[in-house]
């Protein structure tokens, strides 16, 4: 945990985790998403899920392309997010495998034309990308807010399907992250050196 950023100013936070993540070499970024998988297979919660949402990673992200090579291998269903063209600001999910295609930002995701896609309450289990976490599960993410929004069922329900789980780098957590009303909190983050249970 660092102090070399304005620890109440969330673009301060973003653009010193941003610059962090990237400085990581290829190599590096291997073995931390091996030790990532290692930490997620041994959990109960992966071993019932059957419907995974995970992220094909950019701009230094912790990859879950180990875990996800693996859990395809043991018959799980993995997904991957795509804009949800009717729900602005919001996602669904489509099979990891399946076609892509770029969205307006030139990320590839699955291409809802030529995929089956689901929505986020059909899913089990979520994985999400950030650049900052607290202790207490709070997420720090890009700033589009697609997750928060896609999520936000979550906060009116006692149904606690999808579990939300926020993977990163051991060194992008801080001490208190500060939060907004419209941010949903994690339910665990991993790491590549270990997990947090939040709830």
């Amino acid at each position: 945990m660092s102090s070399d950023f304005n620890s109440n100013d969330r673009s301060s936070i973003r653009q010193f985790m941003r610059q962090q993540r990237n400085a990581i070499s290829d190599q590096q970024q291997l073995e931390a998403a091996k030790r990532l998988s290692q930490q997620i297979l041994s959990q109960p919660w992966y071993q019932r899920a059957n419907n995974i949402g995970v992220y094909l990673s950019n701009d230094g992200e912790i990859d879950p392309i180990v875990f996800a090579t693996k859990a395809l291998y043991r018959k799980k269903a993995c997904f991957l997010p795509s804009l949800h063209p009717l729900k602005k600001g919001q996602l669904w999910f489509g099979d990891y495998q399946g076609p892509m295609t770029n969205n307006k930002f030139g990320i590839a995701e699955p291409d809802p034309k030529r995929n089956n896609m689901i929505t986020a309450k059909q899913l089990d289990v979520v994985f999400m990308p950030l650049v900052a976490f607290d202790h207490q599960g709070g997420r720090l993410g890009m700033g589009g807010g697609f997750y928060d929004r896609t999520f936000e069922f979550l906060k009116q329900s006692q149904n606690q399907k999808p579990k939300l789980i926020g993977l990163a780098h051991h060194f992008q957590q801080v001490h208190k992250l500060p939060i907004e009303s419209w941010d949903i909190p994690l339910s665990t983050i991993i790491t590549d050196k270990g997990i947090i249970q939040v709830a």
